[in-house]
């Protein structure tokens, strides 16, 4: 699963390179999978204990998750490198516990705060040093859109996980990919029938790969680890990806990897991974 969720960020660089917009991708990953989520609610036995006010839950928590993670993120790679958007998608586990700090989710300590602020240094070394160029906005726009996505995923995190107690994790998730991708549909343009005509063979390949391997497959594979392996041992695995995202972007597309992106990517799992030891 992580050298999948890795491999995504240069394909979607791929994409966009090939003529394709932030939308179109987003909204094609997501609708050839949009049946097997369909039927996985289904299965599942859907939502019935939830209030109207969860449900709102669960559709504001699909915007943020497919909708504008995937977004910001597309929109974010026009303007920066497929590595330096891992590296900062990789903050999403850090945003995730400030944010169940301040709510009161989490317990507080020092060890955790140490954690964060090294994080986010990290985030501040990708986002105005990574690539390498002079410090500007302009050089500084995709990193922060990409600081969006990772935002949105970890505000994500937060509103689905009081539902737990209520209904399954796999009824959740499924209803709310299919909650956030219903927006995608109105962001669709006439030509972007012709986009997609227009691709190749590989791009069509990469195209399935962000669908079915990233998306579904990844999803169902992550589901049946968790029932093998302890969450905590799990997450560990994921501190992974952006390092080896920063390779393969560099290996498929040519990407150059800075002395200040491999500072930022190590401040940035490394803090990271300091927030979530349990002291």
């Amino acid at each position: 699963m992580v050298v999948l969720w890795a491999g995504a960020f240069a394909a979607i660089k791929h994409l966009l390179d090939a003529g394709l917009s932030a939308p179109e991708i987003a909204a094609a990953r997501f609708l050839m999978v949009a049946p097997a989520f369909a039927a996985t609610l289904y299965l599942s036995g859907g939502l019935p204990g939830l209030s109207r006010r969860d449900w709102m839950r669960v559709i504001v928590a699909g915007l943020c998750w497919v909708a504008v993670y995937h977004l910001a993120l597309n929109e974010g790679e026009l303007r920066t490198t497929s590595g330096t958007a891992a590296v900062i998608v990789g903050t999403a586990p850090g945003m995730t516990l400030a944010l169940a700090l301040l709510l009161g989710l989490e317990r507080f300590s020092p060890w955790r705060l140490v954690g964060l602020v090294v994080a986010f240094c990290g985030v501040v070394v990708v986002v105005t040093l990574g690539s390498g160029q002079a410090v500007s906005l302009d050089n500084a726009a995709g990193p922060l859109l990409v600081l969006v996505a990772a935002f949105s995923f970890a505000l994500y995190n937060v509103l689905v996980k009081p539902l737990s107690a209520h209904a399954s994790t796999t009824s959740i998730s499924s209803a709310a990919t299919l909650a956030g991708t219903v927006p995608l549909l109105f962001l669709l343009q006439p030509s972007s029938g012709d986009h997609l005509r227009g691709l190749s063979h590989e791009d069509w390949a990469l195209l399935l790969y962000l669908g079915l391997g990233c998306t579904l497959f990844a999803y169902i594979g992550w589901t049946m680890a968790l029932r093998r392996v302890d969450a905590s041992r799990a997450v560990a695995y994921l501190y992974g990806v952006p390092p080896l995202a920063v390779v393969i972007g560099a290996l498929t597309l040519g990407e150059n990897v800075t002395p200040w992106l491999a500072l930022g990517t190590l401040l940035v799992v490394g803090g990271v991974a300091v927030a979530q030891v349990q002291r």
